[in-house]
């Protein structure tokens, strides 16, 4: 009977101490998310007509999936890992003005902004092309 009570506040004492470690807050890189970071989740395509640019920010006016519908823009933000390119040649940012026609892929980053990763100008009166989307069918 001694040897139960002994156990018995032995346990009492050591169960308490052990319980806050299970609700402990973790140390180190979080488990991965589908936003977790830059480019963490699957790229979007937007297609739209570029409204404002600079060295990192591109200001794009969607085009409307109907005449009717309200014009909306979006910010995406421009990183060294975003490409710039007409058909498959790359060109560079200062190649791109205001009112151009493009398509973009992007994704979205922890803190749920967009980010650019690859931004295609359209030629006069087409949608942009992806790069290797030009294969014969």
């Amino acid at each position: 009977m001694r040897h139960i009570a002994i156990f018995l506040v032995f346990l009492a004492l050591l169960l308490p101490a052990r319980l806050p470690a299970q609700y402990s807050r973790r140390r180190g890189p979080s488990s991965a998310t589908a936003n977790s970071g830059p480019y963490g989740g699957p790229a979007v395509t937007f297609n739209g007509t570029v409204k404002a640019l600079t060295k990192k920010e591109l200001v794009v006016d969607l085009d409307r999936p109907d005449p009717d519908a309200e014009q909306q823009s979006l910010t995406f933000r421009l990183s060294k890992k975003t490409r710039f390119l007409k058909g498959d040649q790359p060109i560079k940012l200062a190649d791109i003005e205001a009112g151009t026609h493009i398509s973009l892929d992007a994704t979205r980053d922890g803190d749920l902004k967009f980010s650019a990763l690859n931004v295609m100008v359209a030629p006069p009166g087409k949608p942009a092309e992806k790069p290797g989307d030009n294969a014969e069918k």
